[in-house]
């Protein structure tokens, strides 16, 4: 029971059902029971979200690991939700496609739990999110009906996709047993430009200067010094740089294009006065696994803080969590996604009390809802974890996810008090 241990909560029994049917049974099994049960796909993301009031069921997704149906000629695949996504790209890559997906830990981080719990990564620019690439599911509600959506089946529930409700809802509104994809073809080539720069006002520009055409990199971030030196694949290439910010493109495709994009990109942040520098090939995908485990929790003491806001106050949403971080301080480790609007800041705020930190996150998403946006707390420290508002203002449509749940799971029993539902 130990490995499946949250928040000081151990289940009472685990159930590792190996079929949709059989995760469908132990979920009508549960509720006739009155049996309060946690998802589990490979763990990486259970510490996001409030302890559960109630926890006597473990219900682990390891045994629904199928590759259920594969069609390479219609860019499309279905996978149980335990299906790790490293597996799910291995199976895509022998026909020389991909799912433009990268979240943190794809070895362990399973299908089902990443999409629960709406995780992301730097892949954004001109591939959208994972939501837009999720064609449809298979989901265990919390009365045990087995139910699909997407395609022909159960298609609208208030004016949208039903599966799409599911995404980022930490399972309250039922199990993912099984998801369809659209994937791409894979690039041929893939190469990363870091721009670093010690002048702080010019990074804004740089990210300006690189969404604009003909560049199209897949994935832009920016980094502050505490954020790349926790990188050990960015700290060797930045050694000895003084205090900085480093703003990193990553551009795929045919090998001559990738070199024109590579060209002119440098060509842009050296005129922005930038230290520019060319990630070698063979550490292109360690740069951006590493950059993509910065942004996700690593039980390391921080507080780890998701921020989002139109893509155009970036620059302004890092400027106020860090104005605010050091204030106090604490020292703020920060990744911005360009096109995406989100900000990750980890602050390491050691031994500071419930109500300077809970003031601090008060003040955070005062200012942030002057921008038009939120934030969120991805991971606490356990000192702080039960006591802190993880999720900000209730969100608006709240009540139509309220009133799905009392449909979907009338006995409550999916991941109670996890999430803002």
């Amino acid at each position: 029971m130990h490995e499946y241990a949250l928040h000081g909560l151990r289940p009472h029994t685990v159930a590792e059902p190996a079929s949709p049917a059989e995760l469908a049974e132990t979920l009508r099994q549960a509720h006739e029971r009155g049996l309060a049960l946690v998802p589990w796909g490979g763990g990486t993301r259970q510490h996001v979200g409030r302890r559960p009031t109630r926890y006597d069921l473990a219900l682990t997704t390891r045994r629904l690991n199928r590759i259920v149906a594969y069609h390479p000629e219609e860019q499309v695949i279905t996978v149980e939700s335990g299906v790790t996504l490293d597996t799910l790209q291995t199976c895509l890559v022998r026909h020389g496609q991909w799912l433009p997906w990268d979240p943190a830990h794809p070895e362990r981080a399973t299908i089902g739990g990443l999409l629960a719990s709406g995780a992301t990564g730097a892949i954004r620019l001109g591939h959208a999110s994972p939501r837009d690439w999720t064609l449809g599911m298979r989901v265990a509600l919390g009365d045990g009906r087995l139910v699909k959506s997407g395609g022909q089946v159960m298609k609208h529930v208030a004016g949208c996709d039903a599966h799409k409700l599911h995404i980022g809802a930490f399972g309250t509104l039922g199990v993912i047993a099984e998801a369809t994809f659209k994937v791409a073809p894979l690039p041929e080539h893939f190469r990363t430009l870091i721009a670093v720069f010690t002048d702080l006002r010019l990074p804004v520009r740089a990210v300006e200067h690189l969404r604009a055409a003909p560049l199209q990199p897949l994935a832009l971030v920016a980094l502050n010094r505490h954020a790349a030196d926790r990188i050990p694949a960015l700290r060797a290439l930045l050694e000895g740089q003084p205090d900085h910010i480093s703003v990193i493109a990553r551009f795929a495709g045919a090998g001559a294009v990738v070199s024109r994009q590579v060209h002119e990109a440098e060509r842009r942040c050296a005129n922005l006065g930038a230290r520019v520098i060319a990630a070698p090939p063979a550490e292109d995908a360690l740069v951006w696994r590493a950059i993509s485990g910065a942004m996700a929790p690593a039980a390391d003491g921080a507080l780890l803080l998701r921020a989002g806001a139109p893509s155009s106050a970036l620059g302004a949403v890092a400027g106020l969590l860090e104005r605010i971080a050091r204030r106090n301080g604490w020292l703020p480790a920060q990744i911005g996604v360009a096109a995406a609007g989100l900000m990750f800041s980890r602050w390491f705020t050691g031994a500071a009390s419930v109500e300077a930190v809970d003031q601090a996150l008060l003040e955070a998403r005062i200012e942030l809802g002057t921008l038009g946006g939120y934030l969120v707390v991805e991971e606490a420290p356990p000192a702080l974890s039960g006591a802190l508002d993880l999720w900000g203002p209730i969100p608006e449509g709240i009540d139509v996810m309220r009133a799905l749940r009392a449909r979907w799971d009338p006995a409550g029993i999916l991941n109670p008090g996890r999430f803002v539902v």
